[in-house]
């Protein structure tokens, strides 16, 4: 499984703007992407500030995700002034229900989406959670 927690700041007064980007994002990745485990938006206390909690079946699932043409299409640079992708591991027992975050190989006949995918959003998995429940 791969699950990541998306910090993004938007530029001042493009809110309006990014939460039409994001509920047609919402939609369209619950409505054509079977991958899809969990995908939801917060907004956070700090002024234009929002986050973005992702879980995909597996790595291929969130590549596809990435390069699918609902998030390819989106004018996300006019409205985003910053992002940061951050891989989260779920606790085991700790309440989400979600798998472990992995990081496997690409398949030898990877597309070449899921290698530009892997060149732009590469998984990272914290030293210390390695044999941590």
């Amino acid at each position: 499984m791969t699950t990541l927690l998306t910090h993004i700041w938007i530029k001042p007064g493009k809110e309006k703007k990014w939460e039409g980007i994001l509920k047609t994002m919402a939609s369209a990745t619950h409505e054509h992407e079977e991958g899809v485990v969990r995908y939801e938006y917060w907004k956070g206390q700090e002024p234009n500030f929002w986050y973005c909690l992702l879980s995909f079946r597996d790595k291929e699932a969130f590549y596809h995700h990435q390069m699918s043409e609902h998030h390819e299409t989106q004018d996300f640079a006019d409205v985003i002034a910053d992002i940061r992708l951050e891989y989260v591991d779920p606790v085991q027992g700790g309440g989400s229900g979600l798998a472990r975050t992995e990081d496997p190989p690409l398949p030898d006949d990877a597309t070449d989406d899921q290698r530009t995918a892997q060149e732009r959003y590469p998984i990272s998995i914290a030293d210390w959670w390695k044999g941590r429940a």
